[in-house]
Parts: C-alpha cells; sequence; structure tokens
C-alpha cells in the first residue's frame, strides 16, 4: 500500500485511513518504530487479504435413489378349464364316461329317437334303427341297421359322440364299448323308468330342464286320466302285441304296457304271470277270458278273430276288441301318455256299453 509524505512531519495513508506521526524529543526513533509497526501491521492486513477465507464446505445432498416405477403385471388370460368328464348309470346300472362335449347322437331304438325330439335334441342326431319312424323329422337321418341287428360298421362312420341303446342290445353295448364310443342304455322296461330314461337322455345331451319339463307334463296328463278313472269299474284287459305264428306275447307284471292299463282304470289279465314279457299259451288266455282286448293295429280284427283260440273269448263275440297304435304302447317314450288317454276312453266306453245293456 503506497504511503505518501506529508510536511511537518505527519503521515497520511492513502485514503483508506490515516495515522499521526508524532515529534518527539525521541524525535526519529520514535518515529522509525512507528513506520515499523504500521509496515507489520499492512503486511498482514495484506497477507489476510490474499488468504482465502475458509468456508464451510456446503454438504452435498444425498439423492436418494428413486425406486423405478413397478410394472403392473399383465394379467396372463386364464385358460378356458377342460371340462372334467361326467359319469353316468345307464338303465342297466353301467357308470359310463361322457364326452365333455357331446354334438352327434347314434340311436339304436325308437323310444330314445322319440325323447330325442320330445326334448328338442332331434338335430343331434346323426344316426337311428330302422324303427324310428317319428316324428316325420326321422326320414331324413341316416339308418344304422334295425333293432335286432344293429349295423356297427354303419354306427361307427356315422362318428357319433354317444349311442344310445336298448337294454336288449347286450353284443352291441359291448362291442361300441370295446371300440371306445361312449354307449348308453337308455331304454325303460317299467312305466317309472320312462321317466329315468327321459331325465338321463336329458343330461346326456345337455338338456336336463327340457327333460324336467316334459316329465312334469307328462304326469300331470296322465294324473288327471287316473284319477277320473278311479272312480269307475274296472274291466279286465289283455293286450296282444302278437299272436299265431308270431307267438302269443304281451306285457306283464312290472311293464310300461300293463301300467298303461291299470293307469286308464283297467286290470291286465297277465298281471300275475312273473315275467315283464309274457308268452302265454292261447289256453290260459281263453281261460282268463278278457273283457277287453287290445288289439295292436298291425293287424287286423278279422285275422285275430280267425286265429286259433280266439274265437272262443267273450271279447271277440261281444265285439269289445278295440284297434290301438302300438307305438303309442310298445314304445317306453313320452306318447305313452296317449296310449293311457286312449285306453280310458276304450273302458269308459265299454263300461257305458255294459250299463246299457
Amino acid at each position: 500500500m503506497p504511503i505518501f509524505g506529508m510536511p511537518n512531519g505527519s503521515m497520511l495513508l492513502s485514503k483508506r485511513g490515516f495515522f499521526f506521526a508524532q515529534k518527539t524529543s525521541g524525535g526519529m526513533t520514535t518515529m522509525k518504530r512507528t513506520f515499523a509497526l504500521i509496515l507489520a501491521l499492512a503486511l498482514m492486513l495484506a497477507l489476510a487479504a490474499c488468504t482465502p477465507a475458509e468456508t464451510t464446505p456446503t454438504a452435498e445432498p444425498t439423492l436418494e435413489p428413486t425406486p423405478a416405477p413397478t410394472a403392473e403385471p399383465t394379467p396372463e388370460p386364464t385358460p378356458e378349464a377342460t371340462p372334467e368328464a361326467a359319469v353316468l348309470t345307464d338303465m342297466l346300472g353301467r357308470e359310463v364316461a361322457l364326452p365333455a362335449e357331446v354334438k352327434t347322437i347314434v340311436s339304436l331304438a325308437a323310444s330314445n329317437t322319440e325323447i330325442l325330439y320330445a326334448i328338442g335334441a332331434g338335430e343331434m342326431l346323426v344316426g337311428r334303427d330302422a324303427y324310428s319312424n317319428y316324428p316325420e323329422a326321422t326320414a331324413d337321418i341316416a339308418v344304422v341297421g334295425d333293432f335286432n341287428g344293429p349295423n356297427i360298421e354303419a354306427i361307427v362312420s356315422a362318428e357319433p359322440d354317444v349311442v344310445l341303446a336298448s337294454y336288449l342290445q347286450d353284443d352291441v353295448l359291448n362291442q361300441l364299448t370295446e371300440l371306445g364310443i361312449a354307449v348308453f342304455c337308455t331304454e325303460a322296461s317299467d312305466y317309472e323308468g320312462i321317466y329315468t330314461s327321459i331325465e338321463l337322455i336329458g343330461a346326456i345331451c345337455g338338456k336336463a330342464e327340457e327333460a324336467a319339463a316334459l316329465c312334469a307334463g307328462m304326469r300331470e296328463s296322465i294324473g288327471k286320466v287316473q284319477a277320473a278313472a278311479a272312480t269307475e269299474a274296472q274291466p279286465t284287459v289283455y293286450y296282444v302285441m302278437s299272436f299265431g305264428e308270431y307267438g302269443e306275447w304281451s306285457g306283464g307284471p312290472g311293464s310300461f304296457i300293463n301300467a298303461a292299463i291299470e293307469l286308464a282304470g283297467g286290470i291286465p289279465i297277465t298281471k300275475d304271470m312273473g315275467e315283464v314279457w309274457v308268452n302265454p299259451s292261447i289256453e290260459q288266455i281263453v281261460a282268463l277270458d278278457p273283457d277287453i282286448i287290445l288289439l295292436s293295429s298291425l293287424y287286423t280284427i278279422e285275422d285275430l278273430s280267425a286265429a286259433n283260440g280266439y274265437a272262443d273269448m267273450r271279447a271277440v263275440k261281444e265285439g269289445h276288441v278295440y284297434l290301438v297304435n302300438p307305438d303309442w304302447v310298445e314304445r317306453p317314450a313320452p306318447r305313452i301318455a296317449e296310449a293311457v288317454a286312449e285306453f280310458s276312453e276304450i273302458f269308459a266306453e265299454f263300461l257305458s256299453l255294459n250299463q246299457a245293456a
């Protein structure tokens, strides 16, 4: 820092400050000391000015690592569950695995075919037996043999998911099972079995609700007929499935044919013969001498009257032989309700004529 000398022994220190030098008797010595002190002070100030001020280091901010946003997991499409194959018990007590999907069916009995159409599953039918003739739509379905001789090759060629068979077709059941085809016995032999059959076919086709509704409707209509018949006398009745050279065949105890007669207010003469399907001798039939003979319309009354033994029966002599539709009577299917209604009308007519006489 420059120092300028001033007159009268005084000293002026720049424009930033000033000091006084006193004249004393010590004169020059005192001034030297004073000058040395000033110089030392100036040097100290200069050094201080040149030394950088210590600064308190500012703490660097610690950056917390920002966690990467968690990606929302993209839901994987849930694969459709493969439906487990249901196992159903058929009319023979066999446990059969039902395919996961049933789209095509072959029916080997006319009753099964009628049930399929009655519950709205007729479009699934891809093969039928030759006797399946109802409803008319069956005419467009391929025939795979008749009831007594189904054609295994034709059945396999139809590629059915399921085959519906009769309890009278053991060989076919076994052969188709060995070929890996799901085959169910769905034909009934007794009256209550008809309802079981309908429900079973409904379960197989995915038409359980429709099957239940059909059963309820049948029970209701038959119940009304039964209630009305309960107040009337009960005629004895014989139903002729066949006669003469074909053998005397009819329904026996526990058969749906006998049940239809009983529900309509009659008493079947075969009720104590011991078998579901009976083949009585003509002598037995003549001895029981029924009030009414119900004859399959496949035959004529004239033919029956001319057959051995029948001309001796009271029903033939008195004109109480009635033709009935065998498809209603001999098939364990929904139209059994129509058979019961028709029987009831016949019995009522007979009773009316007897009362008039």
